[in-house]
């Protein structure tokens, strides 16, 4: 059984906490897991699996969101995956 007590006394969440951006909910979980980034262009297609990224889960709805390492993370290896597909097409 849940500990009903621990889960009235909740104190609300400081207004600067992050929140889901489908739902909004403030209830979110660090998770590291595959990233699909489908790319769009001359590589319409194509799609970079990239790994270990560290997401936050919301709890609610399910919704995965990177985050700011997360999304460097991405960055850096969407860009060396997209000159690795260049130099493939040629």
């Amino acid at each position: 059984m849940r500990n009903w007590f621990s889960w009235v006394k909740r104190d609300p969440p400081p207004p600067n906490a992050p929140r889901c951006e489908k739902c909004s909910a403030t209830a979110l979980k660090r998770r590291i897991a595959t990233y699909p980034v489908h790319l769009t262009g001359k590589l319409t297609g194509k799609r970079l699996d990239i790994y270990r990224v560290e997401l936050d889960k919301c709890r609610k709805c399910g919704h995965l969101m990177p985050t700011a390492e997360g999304l460097a993370k991405i960055k850096r290896c969407t860009k060396t995956g997209i000159k690795f597909f260049r130099n493939q097409l040629r």
